[in-house]
């Protein structure tokens, strides 16, 4: 048997994409959204880990993970993953909004629910709904909401699953609860994880994670003020401990900006230079509508660092070699 589980001599269909399953999660509907075109090759993997070996291998062109939710914050199995266990890069990004409904099988009424099976983050997200609808009920947590489904669907009995709409009704079960999500809007950030970097945009971002030489007072404040420097805004600041030894820590930063834009490039050469090591996680066009007034502007400040590297230029060229 090969690596992959096939055969010696035969080798695995190639996907698409590689996302973290199984089928019905709320990542196979963001890798459907990605990929679009008529039926697109979707891999489903066990774990974010699986996801980047596949596209590691080659087996995948792509990988689609979750990296933030609204209501829980950052995934941090993934930050670490794209941080100290893989080369590849985040190429996109997609906030899909997150709809929750409870189902069980069929004939099983809320009445009856003794169980409730589903991943923590949607456990979390209806935990006001649970607690008042479903209090008696044991809640077990499961790898992710179509896993529960695929659960509740073998088992049976007197269990729930809060879900995907698209697993509920893909492992066969009947809604019993809509609208069950305790805060009006919950999102999920998805990424898109490849080998390049694609060019710039004119709305994009830039996801790093720096390593600092040593705890300090200041520390922090010495990084944050390189981008203020440049007028670059911080869209998020994150610090995880880099594993290495108790209470180390990395910082992980999006900014605003592409890796090809002058003062981006700039900000990161001077990270680079000031402290211990720097990742680049990925140069990326940024989710949402384009603001085009945001947009111009960074374009016409770049254009500002370009036409100062130039005058920079000019007067380097002046320089007389006198040994000569």
């Amino acid at each position: 048997m090969s690596g992959d589980g096939q055969p010696d001599g035969v080798s695995a269909p190639r996907a698409d994409v590689a996302f973290l399953g199984p089928a019905g999660t709320f990542t196979e509907t963001a890798a459907q959204l990605i990929v679009g075109g008529i039926d697109p090759v979707l891999e489903p993997c066990n774990d974010v880990a699986e996801v980047l070996r596949r596209v590691e291998q080659g087996v995948a062109d792509r990988g689609v993970i979750p990296i933030e939710n609204t209501l829980e914050g950052s995934v941090t199995a993934t930050l670490d993953a794209l941080a100290f266990e893989t080369d590849l890069l985040i190429g996109g990004e997609l906030e899909l909004p997150i709809t929750l409904v409870a189902a069980a099988a069929p004939g099983t009424s809320l009445e009856e629910v003794t169980e409730v099976r589903s991943h923590p983050v949607a456990l979390a997200a209806a935990r006001r709904w649970l607690g008042t609808v479903l209090a008696g009920a044991e809640t077990v947590p499961s790898a992710s909401t179509a896993r529960a489904a695929q659960e509740v669907a073998e088992l049976g009995g007197t269990r729930l699953a809060i879900v995907n709409p698209l697993a509920a009704e893909r492992y066969g079960l009947t809604v019993v609860g809509r609208d069950i999500t305790d805060r009006g809007q919950n999102s999920t950030r998805f990424v898109v994880v490849g080998r390049e970097l694609g060019p710039p945009t004119g709305w994009d971002k830039t996801s790093l994670v720096v390593f600092i030489d040593e705890n300090r007072p200041g520390a922090l404040l010495q990084l944050l003020e390189i981008f203020a420097e440049r007028d670059l805004n911080l869209t998020k600041i994150e610090s995880r401990p880099t594993k290495a030894e108790l209470g180390e820590y990395c910082f992980f930063l999006d900014t605003v900006g592409h890796l090809a834009d002058e003062r981006v490039g700039d900000a990161l050469a001077a990270v680079k230079r000031t402290h211990r090591d720097v990742k680049v996680l990925g140069s990326y066009r940024r989710s949402g509508a384009r603001v085009t007034a945001e947009a111009d502007a960074i374009a016409a400040d770049d254009a500002g660092y370009r036409k100062a590297a130039d005058w920079l230029a000019s007067w380097r060229e002046r320089i007389v070699d006198t040994d000569s």
